[in-house]
């Protein structure tokens, strides 16, 4: 065994001098380290900041001005951080809301039709590179989803376009909203997706109140001066037992975060699975959310008719769906192999190579989870990372309070260097307060994510 070990070394240095001539033979004796910049590593626990909300209410912000349609069914109270607003389909039809909140939203923003025709190009440009002005394409994803909408939605999207919509036709960046360009901003998640959001509801087993709380994250391009910013809206649908509270854009009918009357919080998050676009013969999937906000009372429902028409959509996504007992992630796939609509819970086993702690809580990002959906969590840094990061954070929690989630759902730097569950992206972030029937949410500014953001108080969606 010594003799063997003595002819390895032997061999070895033989070797190492070889190369070492070599090196010198070939010019690399003067050969000076060029200067680098320092390293961008940092030691795990430098990533975490601390946050104290601990006994803070959430602020509740003072009305600036208040504005209302001719016809008072539209109301906008413009706080200081994002507009109050008030649809009362109790008093109209669905054209009247449409037109109602249209004429509203011109009152509180004369620069309207610039500011939203600047944002959705920007967003058409992310997903439409090269075209140089020539959007066929996307007119025609737009009457597919127009058409196929049901007859309510389309005359609430018409009363709004009509009384919006300026002296331009088609998709042309003029500065002035064209009918068409009114249209597709009511369908921007279906036609041009990219988001990266995350989702996380602890079940009242787990928490200090006995209730559940549910937080959403969404992620979403800011605009190239972080314009979306100045549109945080909170809209009050008040239509009857269809009535909800959406968290959105100024102007936006979509849903991107909300809740009913009966407690039941619906938001999505997009799912790169690779899978082929396609509109044709499909339906708008945001607007099956409002459907689900309007005629179901409880999560579950809500997620069995996602899943149930999921071939209508044009392509994968999560919902979140829960309600004051249950919360579960419906996993939308749209395609050919690997996949599967599935309704995912915390009794739910997961894909292989998957970890997740405490079934108290349920977790969702951009990909499927469900054992044999298709995978694109594990190997993808961006959502393992934040997976990863929500399993550290929260699978100790076991008798967490509201102010408790909202100190670990801040508690990261934020900065664009790295991956964060607050990433540069974050929009706003809602949460639901089950024991108090309540949201609150933090609206990202003009300034862009914060290390240590205020809550804002939006008060009870019933």
């Amino acid at each position: 065994m010594k003799k063997k070990s003595m002819i390895f070394v032997t061999t070895w240095l033989i070797i190492t001098s070889a190369l070492l001539c070599g090196c010198e033979k070939n010019g690399y004796s003067d050969f000076i380290i060029p200067e680098q910049s320092e390293s961008t590593l940092m030691p795990v626990d430098d990533i975490y900041i601390s946050n104290n909300y601990s006994g803070i209410a959430p602020k509740k912000e003072k009305t600036l001005k208040t504005v209302h349609s001719s016809d008072g069914i539209c109301v906008i109270d413009c706080k200081e951080s994002y507009y109050d607003i008030t649809l009362d389909y109790t008093i109209g039809s669905y054209y009247d809301v449409g037109a109602a909140y249209a004429e509203a939203i011109k009152l509180v923003r004369e620069d309207y039709p610039a500011f939203c025709e600047g944002y959705l190009y920007e967003n058409v440009r992310a997903v439409f590179n090269g075209m140089n002005g020539e959007y066929s394409g996307v007119l025609k994803r737009v009457e597919s989803f127009y058409k196929s909408l049901d007859e309510e939605y389309r005359q609430e999207i018409d009363g709004f376009a009509d009384k919006m919509h300026g002296n331009s036709e088609g998709l042309k960046e003029d500065g002035v909203l064209s009918r068409d360009e009114v249209i597709l901003m009511q369908f921007i998640p279906d036609i041009l997706r990219g988001t990266a959001c995350s989702v996380l509801s602890a079940d009242g087993k787990t928490t200090s109140t006995g209730d559940r709380i549910s937080c959403r994250v969404l992620e979403w391009q800011l605009g190239s001066d972080n314009q979306i910013c100045t549109g945080h809206s909170l809209v009050h649908v008040k239509n009857g037992d269809k009535s909800y509270v959406s968290v959105t854009y100024l102007g936006f009918m979509t849903i991107l975060t909300a809740i009913n009357n009966d407690g039941v919080m619906i938001s999505e998050l997009d799912v790169g699975s690779g899978e082929k676009y396609t509109s044709e013969g499909k339906t708008s999937y945001t607007y099956a959310l409002r459907y689900s906000l309007e005629n179901f009372t409880t999560a579950r429902e809500a997620a069995d008719y996602l899943t149930t028409n999921s071939e209508l959509y044009p392509y994968c996504f999560n919902a979140f769906c829960t309600d004051k007992d249950y919360a579960c992630i419906a996993e939308i796939y749209q395609g050919d192999d690997f996949g599967k609509s599935v309704i995912r819970d915390s009794n739910t086993k997961l894909n292989k190579g998957l970890d997740w702690k405490n079934t108290d809580y349920i977790c969702a990002v951009n990909s499927f989870a469900a054992d044999g959906n298709k995978d694109t969590l594990v190997h993808n840094a961006g959502n393992i990372i934040r997976w990863n990061r929500y399993n550290k954070l929260f699978a100790d929690e076991n008798n967490i309070s509201v102010d408790r989630f909202k100190e670990l759902m801040t508690c990261e730097k934020t900065d664009n260097e790295f991956i964060r569950i607050r990433g540069a992206g974050m929009v706003h972030m809602v949460l639901a307060d089950y024991s108090q029937n309540s949201l609150q949410a933090i609206f990202t500014g003009k300034n862009g994510v914060t290390d240590s953001p205020v809550f804002i108080d939006l008060g009870n969606w019933n």
